[in-house]
């Protein structure tokens, strides 16, 4: 089920654009970062992370700190894309379509940590290599900043899920 961002972010109306401008402050020109910025930003907030966050993952009672880590993550890139969002609408540009998410992840509701920690991790990782190798095309020194932040998260994301699978497959065989 897609989550809006709605409560993350404030309404722009004419009147705020026309003064803005007329003060000169900046807005996202470049077509290029904008569609990178969107497709950042609708990759964050419909991945497989988040939806871990709605997909109610297996867990035995001992395993609830582990489920609460990777939901301390899914707040964080929440968190991301948010501020995301908002520096897009602050350039004067409307918020992207965040669409769906993947059909392949409805077979993922309900699975063990065991199967889901290795496959976060994988994701992550994917995910970090996508933003490495855009971030050169980014032409706004502030949007820059945003997706560094994004990117540093991500790497200890992938860190501390890395750990965690191999934490977790050795106490599931002991």
């Amino acid at each position: 089920m897609p989550r809006r961002l709605d409560h993350h972010v404030k309404d722009v109306d004419e009147d705020d654009l026309s003064q803005e401008k007329a003060q000169g402050k900046p807005s996202v020109e470049d077509a290029r970062t904008y569609t990178l910025l969107e497709d950042i930003a609708r990759r964050e907030n419909r991945s497989l992370l988040q939806y871990v966050r709605d997909s109610y993952p297996w867990i035995t009672p001992d395993e609830r700190q582990v489920l609460a880590q990777i939901q301390a993550m899914t707040a964080e890139e929440q968190q991301g894309v948010a501020d995301l969002v908002q520096f897009l609408i602050s350039r004067r540009r409307p918020p992207p379509y965040l669409g769906m998410f993947p059909a392949s992840f409805t077979s993922l509701s309900f699975v063990s940590l065991d199967h889901l920690i290795p496959m976060l991790a994988a994701y992550e990782r994917q995910e970090l290599e996508k933003l490495q190798g855009e971030i050169n095309e980014i032409t706004d020194p502030a949007a820059k900043e945003l997706v560094q932040k994004i990117m540093a998260n991500k790497t200890r994301h992938l860190e501390r899920l890395q750990s965690l699978a191999a934490n977790h497959s050795q106490s599931a065989v002991a």
